[in-house]
């Protein structure tokens, strides 16, 4: 209890989860439910993009084509074989993860901004060819005109009248997406993933095996951020090839992890809470007639922070919350001493 009561940090967040998991019991307007799932997503993608991006040092800008390719996977299976959502969730993370391992043979072998392009590439091939494809793999999935899920309703459907159940998945999701990252951020694992990040050639003569722990960290992160698409269909209760293989949600699930904090627990988190609402706002007051308002001021946020913020906003809120917290604690007998 004393360790805890040394790391101010742990309290706040334990404070925040609980407020976050009370908060929608006395909130019935949905509008905002639906925000808070949305603010709850986009920190669930970019928590699962951060185990490839963050963790690994590989900057992924096709992770789209996850969260497509879990859309899509659910969908089919809901729509066209009568399979719960459930079940279609972890048969999506899967799928992705395959593919994943299919696309990162050849992609790591390209290093830096090459390997980042190869993504870019490879997510609007897939993109291109759910676009113009009214069938694959004999199944319809409507091309460009995108796929409407049937309504069935109930907790098995995960068909939900009151948003509050889809938050409740979500806030669900990211919670173990978060103690996953946790996990591998300690574990052997992680020690050889920041490895990785900080030299490939150096862990590879250390006997690291780099293409194998590449490999794990792609997988890993392509089968929660897939899950997350599956989500964002039952959510939506319809999906299409520009919005769930968009370059745009790429680049925004990026952002959202190197603004809060790149390669940490928590970063991703944070960012989602500044600028998934600020985007929410922007769209609602100034989207007819200012279209793509949000994406500015991403960018904007982006170089300010990469300029005065190299290590992102977690490690600024933490140097923060530290001096308010050494201001405000009673000093112990030893240190009036």
């Amino acid at each position: 209890m004393k360790q805890i009561m040394k790391k101010p940090g742990n309290i706040i967040v334990a404070v925040l989860f609980l407020a976050l998991g009370i908060y929608p019991v006395f909130q019935s307007q949905q509008f905002i439910i639906n925000s808070l799932c949305l603010i709850l997503l986009y920190a669930y993608w970019a928590s699962s993009w951060n185990i490839l991006g963050g963790y690994t040092g590989q900057m992924s800008l096709g992770h789209a084509c996850f969260v497509g390719l879990g859309a899509y996977t659910t969908a089919i299976l809901f729509t066209h074989f009568d399979c719960s959502p459930w079940i279609g969730l972890l048969v999506s993370g899967l799928v992705a993860g395959l593919a994943s391992l299919l696309i990162g043979i050849p992609c790591f072998r390209l290093k830096g901004s090459y390997f980042t392009l190869s993504t870019v590439a490879l997510c609007h091939v897939v993109r291109i060819i759910f676009n113009t494809n009214k069938t694959i793999f004999g199944v319809n999935t409507g091309a460009a005109l995108g796929m409407k899920l049937n309504w069935l309703g109930g907790f098995s459907a995960m068909q939900f009248l009151d948003k509050r159940g889809f938050y409740y998945v979500i806030f669900g999701m990211l919670i173990v997406v978060l103690l996953i990252s946790n996990y591998i951020r300690r574990s052997k694992m992680g020690y050889y993933l920041a490895a990785i990040r900080t030299n490939q050639e150096a862990a590879a003569s250390l006997g690291v095996n780099v293409m194998g722990m590449k490999l794990k960290a792609m997988f890993i992160s392509a089968f929660f951020t897939a899950m997350g698409g599956g989500f964002y269909a039952m959510f939506l209760q319809y999906i299409d090839p520009t919005s769930v293989f968009s370059y745009d949600l790429s680049v925004k699930i990026m952002v959202l992890a190197v603004v809060g904090g790149n390669g940490t627990l928590w970063g991703p988190v944070i960012g989602a809470a500044l600028l998934v609402p600020i985007q929410q706002i922007l769209n609602s007051r100034l989207g007819a007639s200012l279209a793509g308002i949000a994406n500015v001021i991403y960018g904007v946020v982006l170089m300010l922070v990469i300029f005065y913020m190299p290590k992102g906003l977690k490690d600024s809120l933490a140097k923060w919350i530290k001096a308010l917290y050494q201001k405000l604690r009673k000093p112990t007998r030893k240190e009036q001493v």
